[in-house]
């Protein structure tokens, strides 16, 4: 998609839907914009549309199927937006700290690219007035979602929540308890912290709101030894995909550029479909998927891995297979290691392939 210059082009672009439950539409409003006449249009809407769907996909719906509607009260800003609103006072941050944030389609100092939507939970609303606090949503989201930050406020239980490709995975609060509940090297920062969002949970399935009907393997800080090399035909996984109930459980996938460290991609239906697929690791490597590979670089690894199983797969091109790809085990604990620090270098996925 060109720049936006027209209406038409604008109304199209609105239409783009990010997620099953999300348009961009909804992520183009702003305050400040309306009553300021400012426009509130992407530069580069191709990459607003990217990083606005990693940020519906991983975040968003996760959290509107397990806590009911989501309402959004801030998404995209426009440099020229966010500059005004920080000029004058709006609660704005400067437009350096915003990129790769509320200012959707530039990277920030580091070149990375990243989304931010501040939203209301009317759920989470509820659950405040009758006594319980923010911080059981914040320690939801972090031991189940791949989120970068969250940072909440007094009204309404309103937050913002960012996915990024190098996430940071912090947690802190403009509502009392002010300051940081959580950020990398905090003792808090590892584990479960299921004793802080029982209540929570518990006040979801007595109102009928609670649709969360499938357990999400938290994120846990586990150092893991590497497991030994294994090539493993794609028949392997025909035959998992038809055990247990974990078969519907989802699909995780994380590829390894030389310019993107983590990339999320989503919508595989099986684990042989990720490895195999054209749209998996092998059409990722024969650079047959549909990516911007110049953004992103070379493809070096693909770490994935299915929500409720203990093994996991990461794999690597191979000229010498018929596949193009080879394929060794690795422990699920250590996959969740490396998203609780934001990726996994490239000596540490090789150790998988020694021995």
């Amino acid at each position: 998609m060109t720049a936006i210059s027209s209406y038409a082009q604008l109304d199209a672009f609105g239409r783009e839907r990010l997620s099953p439950n999300f348009f961009m539409r909804e992520f183009l409003h702003s305050e400040i914009a309306a009553w300021h006449g400012i426009r509130n249009v992407p530069d580069h809407p191709e990459v607003a549309l990217d990083v606005g769907r990693m940020l519906c996909h991983e975040l968003l719906e996760p959290l509107q199927a397990a806590f009911g509607k989501i309402h959004i009260r801030s998404g995209y800003r426009s440099p020229a937006v966010n500059r005004f609103g920080n000029e004058n006072e709006l609660n704005c941050a400067t437009n350096e700290k915003n990129y790769a944030s509320h200012i959707w389609d530039y990277p920030d100092a580091e070149g990375m690219h990243g989304a931010t939507a501040c939203i209301v939970i009317p759920a989470l609303v509820d659950y405040i007035e009758s006594g319980g606090s923010w911080t059981a949503m914040a320690w939801w989201i972090h031991d189940h979602l791949p989120y970068s930050s969250l940072c909440f406020f007094a009204k309404l239980g309103a937050f913002n929540i960012s996915w990024h490709e190098k996430p940071i995975r912090q947690i802190d609060s403009y509502s009392k308890p002010k300051g940081y509940l959580t950020k990398p090297g905090m003792g808090n920062h590892g584990g479960t912290h299921e004793a802080e969002y029982e209540r929570l949970l518990a006040s979801l399935r007595r109102s009928g709101t609670d649709k969360h009907d499938s357990p999400i393997v938290e994120n846990r800080a586990v150092a893991v030894a590497p497991s030994a090399v294994s090539m493993l035909p794609a028949a392997r996984f025909a035959d998992a995909d038809t055990n247990r109930e974990t078969a519907v459980m989802p699909v995780n996938y994380r590829a390894v550029h030389t310019k993107s460290a983590w990339r999320i991609a989503r919508g595989h239906k099986s684990m042989e479909n990720a490895i195999y697929g054209k749209d998996g690791a092998a059409g990722l490597f024969a650079g047959k998927i549909r990516i911007n590979y110049a953004r992103h670089g070379t493809p070096l690894y693909v770490v994935i891995w299915q929500s409720g199983r203990s093994t996991g797969f990461v794999v690597m091109s191979s000229r010498a297979s018929s596949t193009g790809i080879v394929v060794a085990e690795l422990p699920v604990a250590a996959i969740e290691a490396f998203e609780a620090q934001g990726g996994a270098s490239t000596e540490e996925l090789a150790l998988y392939f020694q021995g």
